[in-house]
Formats: C-alpha cells, sequence, structure tokens
C-alpha cells in the first residue's frame, strides 16, 4: 500500500520512463496496474489521476524476482470426468437431455 506521507509519488509516465533503471512502454505498466502478472500487481492510487511511487516500483520488481512472498490465488478445483458423468446422466436435466437424444435419435448410451 503505497504511504503518501513517505514515499515519493511518480505518474505512471515517470514510471515507464524510468523503470528500476530501464524504460518500458506505458502499456506495459498500465498492464502491471490493471492486470498484474502472475498475481502481481503495480501498487497506485488516484489523486485527479493515477499515480505510483519509486518505493511502489521497487516493491513490484522484488515481488515478481521472489523476493518478497505473495499470496496465491487458490487453484481452481475441477470435476473428474466421473462427476461429469454423474451430473450429466443421473441428474433431472442429464435424463430430460438424454431422453431428448434418444427420442431424436442419437442413442447415446450413459456409461
Amino acid at each position: 500500500m503505497i504511504d503518501q506521507a513517505t514515499e515519493s509519488l511518480i505518474t505512471l509516465e515517470e514510471a515507464a520512463n524510468d523503470f528500476g533503471g530501464l524504460a518500458i512502454p506505458y502499456e506495459t505498466i498500465r498492464k502491471y496496474v490493471y492486470r498484474g502478472v502472475k498475481g502481481v500487481k503495480l501498487e497506485t492510487i488516484f489523486v485527479n489521476r493515477r499515480y505510483t511511487s519509486k518505493e511502489a516500483v521497487q516493491r513490484f520488481i522484488n515481488r515478481r524476482q521472489g523476493e518478497d512472498t505473495v499470496q496465491e490465488k487458490p487453484k481452481v478445483k475441477r470435476m473428474t470426468q466421473e462427476q461429469t458423468h454423474e451430473i450429466l446422466y443421473r441428474s433431472p436435466l442429464g435424463i430430460v437431455k438424454t431422453f431428448e437424444s434418444f427420442r431424436r435419435g442419437e442413442y447415446a448410451t450413459p456409461p
């Protein structure tokens, strides 16, 4: 979190011109702010326009290099094939769909 009292604020354009000693495209900075990279976003504040700080840029770089810990997003649990078949063929909706396919002559049999 950016602390306005202790950190030196810079615009996103200034951050793009001196991003850890490198000049990178402004659109890349916008990507870091809004989408992030692998769960890490560049910290910003909005005061009539969007600002970041030199310290926030350094924290972003450290997190990207693995020097700072970041909580990972929880992974999405996917259904197994058996669970999918259970939903499709054992639920009332699945039975109706199976009946409709038999009626149309598709004759797909459940496993």
